[in-house]
């Protein structure tokens, strides 16, 4: 298995139906989307003066189950480079194109050293965790599609 790979899948729901649905899936699994005010690439771009097309979307949404990460980072804050997982959300083509990075579990074990802990799960153990929660990624997006 590759170290890292990117999740690939599309649509052709409108950008804002993909993300309602997305939301609802993600909400069954527990998690949660964070920042929402400032997902859209787009309102960003052209509030700096870049000229953004209006038919263009593009979203960037944080996933996150706060009670999980808020805990995997007291026992280990170099787990905050691994912790953050994005869906990033474009049209194109008259499609909605959906995207994520994924690290393989032995890759997140190897970055953080296997470290074990007297108070809180291992490094490896939050890696594996996280192996579940790109799959529980990938679950929701292909029902929501």
């Amino acid at each position: 298995m590759e170290s890292v790979s990117v999740y690939r899948n599309c649509t052709k729901k409108p950008l804002d139906d993909f993300v309602a649905d997305l939301s609802t899936e993600i909400e069954k699994r527990g998690f949660g989307f964070y920042h929402l005010e400032k997902s859209d690439l787009g309102d960003f771009y052209r509030s700096q003066g870049v000229d953004w097309p209006k038919d263009y979307e593009h979203r960037v949404l944080q996933l996150c189950k706060p009670e999980n990460s808020g805990k995997a980072l007291q026992v280990n804050p170099e787990r905050s480079m691994l912790v953050q997982k994005f869906f990033f959300i474009f049209s194109r083509d008259g499609k909605t194109e959906i995207r994520f990075l994924r690290y393989s579990q032995q890759l997140m074990a190897d970055l953080l050293g296997h470290n074990e802990y007297e108070q809180g799960f291992s490094d490896d153990v939050f890696a594996e965790r996280m192996a579940g929660i790109f799959s529980a990624m990938q679950s929701s997006v292909e029902a929501a599609v």
